[in-house]
């Protein structure tokens, strides 16, 4: 693998020489958040976006019939979601959507791997826009649903980097416990990176960098928010780092945004009910 590179150093390397491989952010996810930035934006508008790719209407219609959404009618058009759910969770429903698609490989493993992160990502999506809702920071909410959704991308470079230099190249992936150290000393540098890539705004390429840093920003709700969703999905088991011993309720997250051990207790509770809503199967060829 490489002469005598360590697989950190491939790693490195084979981002710098090739740029980012994963693609673009979803230019209709762009479309939808500029749309909702846009107080004269109506439901066709956001419809005519999502309507574009039709894979990403099935993906939409499957996450709006999920356990968390669905009522008593199946939706069966992105109108009757609108309509239902309104601009803004629809929305988000379409950003994760976009999302999804990039958490596929033809290896075994790290086909595993995607899965796992994909599910930590939504949850971390559900939750962190759950908590911004449940507290004083219902303004940050659409904001922290994109923030959960992508404060781990730097996983997904690195799944995507191995298996091009790995895979591809020797036909097999590196041993787990080689894949778990690069995921764990390098996604928070590749996932900024990453994310100035695509130009998005800077709280979200800076919560990337920054969510496992020991001490949070108090003046950065934003951050706040997807930490205490990230400690719940890892209490919960939900991705790739379970603590089951965790207690996120006594965090330092949830004493500033002022979360009593109920609403904590109403948070698990909701990802466990909801945060497999995503079929798996849809991750992986």
């Amino acid at each position: 693998m490489g002469g005598q590179k360590s697989l950190k150093q491939q790693i490195a390397d084979h981002i710098g020489r090739s740029g980012l491989r994963l693609p673009v952010f979803n230019p209709i996810a762009l479309e939808l958040q500029t749309l909702l930035r846009d107080e004269n934006a109506d439901l066709s508008r956001i419809e005519s976006a999502i309507a574009k790719d039709p894979a990403l209407v099935v993906q939409v219609l499957r996450l709006a019939n999920s356990a968390l959404y669905a009522g008593l009618n199946e939706i069966t058009t992105v109108r009757q979601a609108l309509m239902r759910l309104g601009a803004r969770r629809v929305s988000r429903l379409a950003t994760a959507a976009a999302q999804l698609s990039l958490y596929r490989s033809n290896d075994a493993l790290l086909a595993g791997y995607m899965t796992d992160l994909w599910l930590h990502a939504y949850a971390c999506a559900l939750g962190a826009s759950w908590l911004a809702e449940k507290s004083a920071h219902t303004h940050l909410t659409e904001a922290a649903f994109l923030a959960g959704l992508l404060h781990d991308i730097g996983k997904l470079l690195i799944l995507k980097t191995i298996e091009d230099i790995t895979v591809k190249e020797h036909g097999t992936p590196p041993p787990r416990h080689l894949v778990d150290d690069m995921l764990d000393c390098l996604h928070c540098e590749f996932g900024y990176t990453l994310m100035k890539g695509w130009n998005l705004p800077e709280a979200y390429c800076v919560i990337g960098r920054d969510h496992h840093e020991a001490h949070a920003d108090d003046h950065m709700p934003l951050m706040l928010l997807v930490r205490l969703a990230d400690q719940v999905c890892d209490k919960l088991g939900i991705g790739c780092e379970p603590q089951p011993d965790a207690v996120p309720s006594a965090s330092y997250e949830a004493q500033v945004l002022r979360l009593t051990d109920i609403r904590m207790a109403e948070l698990e509770i909701m990802l466990e009910d909801n945060a497999l809503a995503p079929e798996p199967a849809a991750v992986s060829h």
